[in-house]
């Protein structure tokens, strides 16, 4: 049986996975866990990915990863690996460390990012390793709820800043959402094996990385990637759709302007380019107010079908040019 392909872009999201061989652990002690978490710094460093939540557990490890440069494959080969050989060298242990491949889902930010890292953080909950998810050492909800530096290589920023303006209130927003309730398992909405998203970021994704091939039901076997499209053609697109001029777009200070906040909310997800660039490209604002913009877009579009419609339509418009 032939290995599903990777779907790599610049700005993808992963949920990625891998567990011990045979179900053992992975981690004997903290100090096997403070490595990996090192390597952790040394990957972001080495291939600039995001690590947005993560959590060590015995047998296996949860991230969710950004990856800016279109290297998931790279980054993870090197964190595997690394690992791997640090763990056997010290154990004496002969062997694979890993069962198998990683698992690695592309996941729409805007619609599972929260979703997802609350479940992330409630692995040790279940395991009945920890009453308070913020309490257990060895995942980042410590950074999302407590006030204490954040690791260089973790961006708690992205998430936090849909949960409140000042980090204090975002932080105790967060963790009332995250003890809400323990949801069930995101991935449950996936399609195929590897996107988890809307029909529309789906479609999108088909239209986008599917290109010729005929197969829509086979989403990881794909076969040709088209590039991303870039911020002037995502912008110039939402300005014809809705006959708004570019620079008003682009320009600063607009409340009211719904084809500004389409075109962050798409440039966001479609171009691969991080907030903090999106903010200098959209009138130098900050990365978290095109965060808030984004989120505003989503929540919108869950009530309102007009705009749905009008997302769905640019989406195949960018992807079609």
């Amino acid at each position: 049986m032939a290995r599903p392909l990777r779907i790599e872009y610049p700005g993808a999201f992963y949920h990625v996975m891998n567990r011990g061989q045979r179900q053992d652990p992975i981690y004997e002690d903290d100090r096997d866990r403070e490595r990996f978490i090192s390597c952790l710094d040394r990957m972001g460093r080495q291939y600039t990915t995001r690590i947005h939540t993560y959590c060590l557990m015995t047998n296996h490890y949860h991230l969710i990863m950004e990856t800016p440069e279109a290297n998931l494959g790279r980054a993870m080969q090197w964190l595997n690996v690394s690992y791997a050989t640090y763990y056997n060298r010290r154990h004496q242990y002969a062997g694979h460390l890993f069962q198998g491949r990683y698992k690695a889902i592309v996941i729409e930010a805007d619609e599972y990012l929260d979703s997802l890292s609350r479940y992330i953080h409630l692995n040790p909950v279940r395991a009945k390793m920890q009453k308070n998810p913020w309490d257990y050492a060895w995942s980042s909800c410590q950074f999302f709820v407590k006030s204490q530096k954040t690791p260089d290589w973790l961006d708690v920023d992205r998430i936090l800043s849909g949960f409140g303006r000042s980090p204090r209130i975002a932080r105790n927003k967060y963790k009332t959402y995250v003890m809400e309730s323990d949801p069930a398992d995101p991935s449950k909405d996936m399609t195929g094996s590897s996107l988890l998203g809307s029909k529309a970021f789906i479609k999108w994704a088909q239209a986008t990385f599917l290109a010729d091939h005929n197969d829509t039901n086979g989403i990881p076997e794909l076969k040709r990637v088209k590039p991303c499209p870039s911020v002037e053609e995502i912008v110039e697109s939402v300005g014809r759709y809705f006959k708004t001029p570019t620079e008003a777009i682009l320009k600063r200070g607009s409340k009211c302007n719904q084809a500004r906040d389409i075109a962050m909310y798409l440039s966001r997800q479609l171009s691969g380019c991080s907030g903090q660039k999106l903010g200098r490209l959209f009138g130098d604002i900050t990365g978290a107010a095109i965060t808030m913009r984004c989120k505003r877009v989503t929540e919108s579009r869950l009530r309102n079908r007009k705009l749905k419609r009008d997302l769905d339509k640019l989406r195949k418009i960018i992807a079609n040019n």
